[in-house]
């Protein structure tokens, strides 16, 4: 005899509730499948299995979530499941469970969190061998939100569940032709969740189950010099005298070299009854080391704030603040992550100093300024650096070695000289005169670039006079490139002259017979700059480049590109070969523009003698006017309003003078 046809399960409901409930309040996917989790946890599973799509997610796509719990009967969806907002432990008191376990859930909404992400939540469950199965629609609520009330049809069981229940995800509203990182996804369950450190509960994903270790980011934590874990335990701390509000756990500060891209959320959790109330903060916290704060991690379990009064906010991953347990603990919270701040940075300081003391620049520096002793630079010099390590905890010892750098740079000019004696006879711990000092360095750095400058301008209107006046000879022009390099390219300073290459295009492409003299050669150019192999045709002046020279020039840098690939002798060897051409005209028609466009894409330009003195000018022209603008600030006394606002970083070596000609070797 067939058993009677079950009625359909009945909800009654408020569209505005389903949708905050899950649209509004749940947008990714670790607080989703937590809810889940959590009402499997309740029902005393062992296992919960989550299968997730390697693949990008499509419309046939299904996220399952599976346990091995008591599962629901009949009764238990009609009276309970389809109740929105019951809550459980006014309803059927605080107890535990069957084997012992603090309820997790408490308000009959976790249900609804998949809609945040998905339109179609099927429940299979069996209870005593009892299978029921139904599916819930967002379609279906909109559908009859103005009835408030959906009828579920029973449907046939799949013979999938044995025991436990089983719960499918579809038509998923976001991911849509989007893969889910699964290790993102672990590690977002692993630190919801602290009963996975329990032997009779397992959490797996994708058949793998998620370890404890997982969730152990001490194990990421920063360590001093002397190895030890920059690690604050918090244990038994009442926050609150004689109030019974006790909060176990720890607090600790990642390594700074940790990448943000880590998957790893900064901040302290607050965990309750095994499970996540409060995602990362540290407590609103407005500590003067603010920097440290970016590098805190932690976790603390604090059991008060899901007890008799539901101090969670309704979507379940934070805490409302403003009731009195809360509120001390806010203020427990604050106080406590502003001290382990200053430690930080206290311990960071120290760490710093000790890393400098031991380091080869700084060991070399010291010795410099020994053999200075009678100079104030190098003993003020020397204060700077201590100072700037001290006042910088958050910085590497890779951070802290250009500020030694700058000033072994510096203090044999003359404007540090004069700035050092101006120090000397101040504080040297005084902050403003430290961002004094630096705005100061600008200036340095400002009036040695000027003097390079300005012997640059002085060449290029030399070349000027040579074009001018045609005394453009072998020799002369040949030798003056090499010796600035940067007339073709203002990058360029270090540059070594490759006469064997010079000679091989010489031999491998002889000048035509026929070729007219205003278009003839001066000659071939090659010259090594750090790993690129420059090679440069020099046009006479009177030369109007065409798409014939233009092809000349691709051939010559075509076969030079081939045969240092070919070379075998490490110090011939070269990465790239660039290509200049330097003549007096180029002929202005589509074709020829359309080929110079293509050539320069592949790293092959044409430069015209009158352009060079133009070039030089405007890559130096904004240089020119910050520096006469610093100039009159510092006359006025006032800060330059661009580095007014923050301490500027200290600037890179000032450039020197060009090279004399000579091979000075590869950088």
């Amino acid at each position: 005899m067939s058993k009677p046809k079950r009625p359909p399960f009945k909800m009654k409901f408020d569209i505005g509730t389903i949708k905050h409930l899950g649209l509004q309040m749940y947008s990714t996917l670790p607080p989703v499948i937590g809810e889940l989790v959590s009402n499997a946890w309740d029902a005393d599973a062992s296992v919960v299995s989550i299968t997730i799509p390697t693949t990008p997610l499509t419309s046939k796509s299904e996220i399952v979530i599976e346990d091995d719990g008591m599962g629901m009967s009949d009764i238990d969806i009609r009276e309970a499941y389809m109740i929105v907002g019951r809550d459980r432990r006014k309803e059927c008191g605080d107890t535990n469970t069957q084997k012992g376990r603090k309820v997790m859930g408490r308000k009959g909404i976790g249900k609804f969190s998949a809609f945040g992400i998905a339109g179609t939540i099927e429940i299979e469950t069996v209870c005593d061998g009892e299978p029921s199965r139904f599916e819930m629609s967002m379609e279906e609520f909109e559908r009859n939100k103005v009835n408030r009330e959906l009828e579920m049809p029973v449907l046939p069981a799949t013979g999938k569940v044995k025991k436990g229940t089983r719960i499918t995800l579809r038509n998923f509203s976001k991911f849509r032709n989007k893969s889910i990182s699964i290790d993102t996804l672990r590690r977002a369950l692993a630190r919801r969740f602290s009963v996975i450190s329990e032997k009779n509960f397992r959490l797996e994903v994708n058949g793998k189950p998620i370890t404890p270790s997982e969730r152990d980011l001490q194990k990421l934590l920063d360590t001093d010099v002397e190895g030890k874990k920059y690690l604050w335990k918090v244990e038994n701390e009442e926050i609150m005298p004689n109030t019974g509000w006790v909060v176990n756990g720890w607090i600790g500060a990642l390594n700074r070299t940790a990448e943000v891209a880590d998957g790893i959320q900064r901040g302290i959790v607050i965990m309750a009854r095994g499970k996540l109330v409060q995602e990362p903060w540290v407590f609103d916290a407005t500590v003067g080391q603010q920097f440290a704060l970016s590098y805190i991690v932690g976790e603390l379990h604090a059991e008060f704030v899901d007890e008799a009064e539901d101090t969670i906010a309704t979507t379940r991953n934070s805490l409302v603040w403003d009731t009195e347990a809360n509120a001390a603990f806010k203020k427990w919270g604050q106080e406590k992550v502003n001290r382990i701040a200053r430690a930080w940075a206290e311990r960071r300081s120290e760490d710093n100093e000790k890393d400098l003391i031991e380091n080869p620049i700084y060991k070399k520096f010291k010795e410099d300024t020994e053999r200075h002793e009678g100079q104030a630079t190098w003993r003020v010099a020397d204060k700077l650096i201590r100072e700037i390590v001290k006042k910088n905890p958050m910085a590497t010892l890779e951070d802290q070695l250009p500020v030694v750098q700058i000033c072994m740079d510096f203090v044999e000019f003359d404007a540090f000289k004069e700035l050092a004696e101006e120090m000397g006879r101040a504080e040297i711990a005084d902050i403003p005169k430290l961002i004094g000092l630096f705005r100061d360095w600008e200036v340095i750095e400002a009036k040695e670039m000027m003097r390079v400058t300005e012997g640059r301008i002085k060449t290029i209107e030399k070349l000027q006079d040579l074009i001018d006046t045609n005394a453009l000879e072998v020799p002369t022009l040949h030798n003056f490139l090499k010796e600035f390099p940067w007339v073709l390219d203002p990058r360029w300073s270090l540059i070594a002259d490759e006469t064997t290459y010079s000679q091989l295009l010489r031999s491998e492409f002889p000048e035509p017979t026929d070729t007219l003299e205003e278009n003839k050669r001066i000659d071939f150019l090659c010259v090594g700059e750090a790993n690129n192999l420059v090679v440069v045709e020099i046009k006479r002046p009177g030369c109007k480049v065409s798409l014939k020279e233009l092809a000349q020039i691709e051939a010559y840098v075509g076969f030079m590109r081939e045969h240092v690939m070919k070379s075998t002798d490490p110090h011939m060897s070269y990465k790239t070969v660039i290509g200049y051409l330097l003549c007096g005209e180029s002929v202005d028609t589509g074709a020829v523009r359309q080929r110079r466009e293509n050539l320069e894409r592949s790293n092959i330009f044409i430069r015209r003698y009158v352009e060079l003195l133009s070039m030089v000018e405007k890559s130096h022209r904004e240089f020119l006017q910050r520096y006469a603008a610093l100039q009159k600030a510092k006359k006025r006394g006032v800060s330059d309003p661009k580095v007014s606002k923050s301490v500027p970083t200290p600037p890179k070596k000032p450039a020197t003078a060009p090279p004399k000609p000579g091979r000075p070797g590869k950088k």
